[in-house]
This record gives C-alpha cells, sequence and structure tokens, in this order.
C-alpha cells in the first residue's frame, strides 16, 4: 500500500470529463475498494473540478440550495446532480417510448429547466451506439427527443425574460432582451451575453490603444469623440455595416448569433444593438431611439451640454438642434413634435419593430423559417394585441409543434390577455387535440388493404425525381377536397382511391405522395443514410437505425417506437423485400 497522499496525488492527475464518465466511475471504484482508497477518493474537494466540468448550467437557486444541503462536499453536490440527472433522463425514455403521454413528460422536464441542460446536451453530443443494424437503444430517437428539450428550455427562457416586458415593464434592458431573440435557434442567453462581453472588451482596449479616455471623470473625456470612435471600431476593427442589397431579406440578419460573426452587414436596429452594449460597457448612458426609417441611438450628455445621437448605421453623429428638424422634414414629418422622435426607447417597442422586420424578411423568403416564425408570433402575442396579425403569421408553417404547446407555449399564456389568450388556447387545443388523434390511430395491414409500399423504404418520385423516405401510410387519399383540387389528383390513373404516402424528401420537406407517383425503390446505403441523417433533423423521430444494402438486400430504416406502434404489421412487409429478394 501507498502513502495516502500519494494516492490524492494519483486521484488529482484523473482528467475530468463532460461528456465521458469513465474519470468519475474510477473515483466511485476507487470508493468501493479498501479504506484508504475510499478515504483518497472521499476528500470532496478532489470532486470540484469533475463537477464544474460537467454542470456548467444550473436554475438560480440550484447552487445555493445545493450548498446549504452539502455545504461545499463537492462530491455530495455531484452525486445529487447524478441523481436528477437519472429522472429527467427516465423522463426522457419515456418521451421515447409512449408518444400517448410524451408531452406530459415535456411539460415535467420544462420546469427543470436548466438543471437538466447538462445532462440533455451530453446525451446529444455523445456519438451514437453503432448504426445500421446493431443498435437497441433508439440512439437516433433519444437524440431527437433531446435536442427538443433542449430547444424548449431556451425558448422557454426568452419567453419569461420577455415577460418583464408585458403591460408596461421594464425590468428587461434593450441589450438583454435582443440577446434572447437566438433562443429560438438554439443559442442561449448567456452564450449571446457572453459573445457581447467578448466583443465589449475589445472595444475597450480598441479605444485605449488609440488613446481615447474613457473615464468620464477625466478632464480629457470625449463624450461624442468617444461614441464616433465605437463606431469606427464597429466598421473598420469588426466589419459590422449597412446590409447589402442582395442579403436584406435574409433571415438571419435578425438574430445575435449570427449578426455577430457571419452577418456582420445587417440592418440599423442590429447595429444598434451592439453599439448600446458597447457604449453601456464604457458607462455611456445610450438607449435606441424609435426614429422612423432607421433605428438612432440617443445619448445622454453631462449637465451642460446638449444630448445628441448616434446613426450607427451610417457611422455619423446627429445633432438634436441642427440636423434632426431637416431628418424629419425629409422623412415628411413635421418637427413641431420632435420630443417623440428623441426620446430613449425601452426594450417593448424595439422588439416589436424587430418583429415586424422578422416577418418581412419571411414574406420575402420562399421557405421561411420555422424558428423566425415562432419568434415574430411570440412577441406579438406578449407585446401587442393583434391576434389576426399572429393568425397570419402563423399560417406561414404547418401546424404548430405540440412539444411547443405543451412547453414554451404553456409559459407564455399567464402572461396573455383578451384575444391573444383566447387565440393560444384556441390554436393549442387544436394541436393537441390532433396528435391525441394520431397517437391512438394503428394503420393495420389486412387481406382488404393493399399497400405495396412499406414505412422506412426510400424511393424516387415518379415525377419529380427526388428522394424520399416513407414514415407514414393511409390507405386512400386522406388529404381535403381542396388539397385534391389543387394538387390535380383526378387526373392520376387511380385518382384518389389508392394509398397514399406521407413521405420526408432529402430535401427536409415534408409531402404526401400518391401510390402512382413512387417510381422505383432506392437501395439505402450506409452514405445514402448519412445524407438523411445530416440534413433532415427530424429523421430522428421517425426511425432510431437503419438496415443498409448490401447488408440488407434493399435496406431500409428502422421504426423508431412511436411508428412501431402506429405501423406494427410494417417491420414484417419490410423483411419480407430485404430478406426474400424477387
Amino acid at each position: 500500500m501507498l502513502p495516502l497522499d500519494i494516492y490524492i496525488a494519483i486521484l488529482e492527475s484523473v482528467e475530468p470529463q463532460r461528456a465521458e464518465l469513465d474519470a468519475v466511475s474510477t473515483l466511485v471504484n476507487c470508493l468501493k475498494t479498501n479504506r484508504l482508497l475510499h478515504e483518497a477518493a472521499a476528500r470532496p474537494g478532489l470532486w470540484e473540478a469533475h463537477y464544474r466540468v460537467r454542470y456548467q448550467h444550473s436554475n438560480r437557486d440550484t447552487e445555493a440550495e445545493l450548498t446549504t444541503l452539502f455545504n461545499d462536499d463537492w462530491r455530495l453536490k455531484y452525486a445529487e446532480r447524478r441523481r436528477r440527472d437519472r429522472e429527467a433522463l427516465a423522463l426522457l425514455e419515456q418521451m421515447v417510448l409512449d408518444r400517448e403521454h410524451r408531452y406530459e413528460y415535456a411539460a415535467t422536464l420544462a420546469v427543470k429547466s436548466f438543471d437538466i441542460w447538462d445532462a440533455f446536451e451530453v446525451e446529444c453530443i455523445l456519438p451514437a451506439p453503432a448504426l445500421f443494424g446493431t443498435s437497441v437503444t433508439y440512439a437516433l430517437t433519444r437524440r431527437y427527443w433531446a435536442e427538443g428539450v433542449l430547444n424548449m428550455i431556451l425558448r422557454s427562457s426568452a419567453i419569461k425574460h420577455w415577460g418583464g416586458l408585458v403591460d408596461g415593464g421594464n425590468s428587461v434592458s434593450f441589450v438583454d432582451a435582443f440577446s434572447s431573440l437566438s433562443c429560438f435557434f438554439g443559442k442561449s442567453f448567456q452564450e449571446i451575453s457572453s459573445s457581447l462581453a467578448a466583443l465589449n472588451e475589445q472595444c475597450r482596449m480598441y479605444l485605449l490603444k488609440k488613446s481615447c479616455e474613457i473615464d468620464p471623470e477625466s478632464p480629457g473625456y470625449n463624450l461624442s469623440g468617444l461614441c464616433t470612435e465605437i463606431c469606427h471600431f464597429m466598421s473598420e476593427d469588426q466589419g459590422f455595416g449597412p446590409v447589402e442589397s442582395t442579403r436584406f431579406y435574409n433571415v438571419l440578419n435578425h438574430f445575435p448569433h449570427a449578426y455577430l460573426d457571419t452577418n456582420k452587414k445587417t440592418l440599423p436596429i442590429y447595429l444598434v444593438h451592439v453599439f448600446v452594449s458597447l457604449a453601456r460597457s464604457l458607462g455611456i448612458p445610450a438607449s435606441p431611439v424609435e426614429f422612423p426609417g432607421r433605428v438612432l441611438v440617443h445619448v445622454a450628455s453631462p449637465p451642460g451640454a446638449d444630448d445628441f445621437m448616434v446613426d450607427v448605421f451610417g457611422s455619423s453623429l446627429v445633432s438634436l438642434r441642427h440636423d434632426l428638424p431637416a431628418m424629419l422634414l425629409r422623412l415628411g414629418i413635421a418637427p413641431d413634435n420632435i420630443e417623440r422622435y428623441v426620446a430613449p426607447c425601452g426594450a417593448a417597442p424595439m422588439l416589436l419593430r424587430a418583429a415586424r422586420n422578422i416577418f418581412s424578411s419571411l414574406q420575402n423568403s420562399d421557405s421561411p423559417s420555422q424558428a423566425a416564425v415562432y419568434v415574430t408570433v411570440c412577441i406579438h402575442l406578449l407585446l401587442s394585441d393583434e391576434p389576426q396579425l399572429v393568425s397570419h403569421m402563423l399560417s406561414r408553417v404547418p401546424s404548430l409543434d405540440p412539444l411547443y404547446c405543451s412547453t414554451f407555449l404553456a409559459d407564455m399564456r399567464p402572461l396573455l390577455q383578451g384575444g391573444n389568450v383566447r387565440l393560444l388556447d384556441k390554436i393549442c387545443a387544436s394541436v393537441m387535440e390532433t396528435e391525441k388523434s394520431e397517437a391512438a390511430a394503428l394503420h393495420l395491414r389486412t387481406d382488404d388493404i393493399k399497400i405495396a409500399h412499406y414505412v422506412g423504404m426510400t424511393f424516387k418520385h415518379r415525377v419529380y425525381g427526388y428522394t424520399g423516405c416513407i414514415v407514414g401510410w393511409d390507405p386512400v387519399c386522406a388529404a381535403s377536397d381542396e388539397w385534391k383540387t389543387l394538387m390535380q389528383v383526378g387526373r392520376l390513373d387511380r385518382g384518389a382511391d389508392q394509398p397514399f404516402y406521407h413521405v420526408i424528401s432529402l430535401e427536409g420537406t415534408q409531402r404526401y405522395v400518391a401510390e402512382d407517383n413512387i417510381a422505383k425503390p432506392v437501395e439505402l446505403t450506409a452514405e445514402l443514410a448519412m445524407l438523411f441523417l445530416e440534413q433532415v433533423s427530424i429523421m430522428g423521430r421517425y426511425f432510431s437505425d437503419a438496415y443498409t444494402h448490401p447488408e440488407a438486400y434493399r435496406g431500409r430504416w428502422r421504426l423508431s417506437p412511436e411508428l412501431q406502434r402506429q405501423y406494427p404489421n410494417d417491420e414484417d412487409a419490410a423483411r419480407k423485400y430485404d430478406d426474400y429478394p424477387e
């Protein structure tokens, strides 16, 4: 046996891991051996690094609660978080297996919020078990629903953040309100805030390098000159600026994870978001102004000096006395009510203005982003009373996802009033009723129902030539009469009285295809399966694995528990083709 301090030194060298649990398993195994190793592995400080690497997120009060329960015993804190992880992951397993109660489990997970973030993020980044016929753990399906839960948590956090602006509230700053926009694209508020904080520090170093005085108490402090230099930092050092006309309607222009990185050429309101963050980090009282045409920034000057505005889009200063009246006249506005156009503005009007900008981009897009539509819908539900406009926005996307109805839209409901709450209740009730009906439906193959193809088969479309994958079928066309007329179903050889298949194309679109238009099956190779997984995010909901050609004759997707229940005979039908080629 070695001395205790040697064992401690050895265990301190065990590298903490975020995803794998090998390092922690080593410590746990030591706890189960002899007294000396147990004493070494049980030292609380030994677990701190492992805790901090594994648990990087939590709800606001969780760490204080754990400290109260366990003081600074990091081993016990780690054990408690792992216990909570297992409870949450058990609910995830139920979401995978039990569609009928899936959204009740999701609502329970929503309450846990960021306390379960790390466990679910690890679930998404762990390599899936060996695919293509060998997995028995529904790895792809678990990952799909884990990602859905993470998106749910982020969107719920944005709703709760913006809730501080309802009914004229001002507990949320303009900078923070806009930083939550990217929550609908899988980027947390903390992630955007960290990016802005890094940019703020770069700006500070830039100004100091240029010998700019940033201390307002210094005799050499020049507020207007400092604002000009911030504009120069944005445009010359960082590449921010006006968006090109060809990219004006790019939806990503409106979201901070993009305009802080790839889309720095963007619209005025988002350049203002960046400028205000930079200015306030330097103690400059800068606020957005609801100016017509182009958002400006109001800067409050010290007593005895005139306030002024900054046109970040044009990298110039605007005098309230000399420039502003002429600018209003050019816009056809009489400057007799100038106060309206110079007063600092809160976050709520700016969010509504951003939502209108986003929706304008969506209307000029052939394939509108669902995430962007949900942003505009949520902002208008929270901050305006325009249910008809919200209904129009929702018409731009397929039916709401039941996961959203049971989570972040449910979080929003207590914040709404009047027509908006009635609209949300009506839409969500309809979605959940449809989901309940679909979850209970069974599609059985019988001698009377002739279905030529099966769920999990890949194929070529006879007319359009795209590659698709079957995720469901109806014995006859179940679409509305309007859809049948629009798609000219009557011109098909067998019309509507033939099987129709629910299909996902390799481009990610969902379609409803007549049996007449399925030209031929396509061999599902490992390469094609990986291409589907890379390009079609929803594949994991329907399929947990794949049997690929040539190991299987034709190859097919392996059904998720959800589809196994809905189409209980399709695995057997598929096996006839794969195992016994004609």
